[in-house]
């Protein structure tokens, strides 16, 4: 019993040092696997988007699902220097930049798209949609986390007000290449 009052919070001290380090160091191929996860659960919520949007600035027709945009996230960087050598932070992010030929059709993707998130057990949080003056004004989105732990939005892109389709892998801690 002495022993484990010696322990536990020796337990709790390395696990809050871990979390304020970002988290566990993934290997540079686990890494790579989640950018996968991540960039083809943004290519599914593509493809499950009805009435079939397109590719912002392409040619009617082209394919959306290959064509997503690389970003990446300026605070996931290591700003306290508690990654030890061989250790980088990444966040993968992929967005698709879309167009509809209405109003109504944005709209009905935003319906179809949470009946089927809610279909598949997801919780959609609804994304209020920009006001007057804004970039996307009047457009309003939904996110969800789905069961990999990719966070999916649809809805307008806060800079350009674009409807936007973006996957989210999260701040990860992983050795270089």
């Amino acid at each position: 019993m002495i022993a484990a009052a010696f322990i536990l919070p020796l337990v709790v001290l390395a696990q809050a040092c871990e979390s304020m380090a970002g988290g566990p160091v993934r290997s540079a191929a686990d890494y790579g696997k989640h950018t996968t996860v991540t960039k083809e659960a943004g290519k599914r919520t593509v493809s499950q988007l009805r009435p079939a949007p397109y590719l912002a600035g392409a040619l009617r027709g082209a394919s959306l699902e290959g064509t997503a945009n690389e970003e990446g996230s300026p605070s996931c960087k290591d700003d306290l220097g508690a990654d030890g050598d061989g250790v980088t932070r990444d966040q993968p992010i992929y967005s698709w930049k879309l167009e509809f030929d209405s109003r109504h059709d944005y709209l009905t993707v935003v319906k179809n798209l949470r009946e089927e998130w809610s279909k598949r057990g997801l919780t959609v949080e609804h994304i209020p949609a920009p006001a007057k003056g804004e970039p996307g004004q009047g457009l309003p989105g939904i996110s969800t986390i789905d069961d990999r732990g990719i966070n999916l939005m649809f809805g307008p892109d806060r800079y350009s007000g674009a409807p936007t389709v973006r996957a989210d892998g999260g701040c990860i801690r992983h050795l270089y290449h």
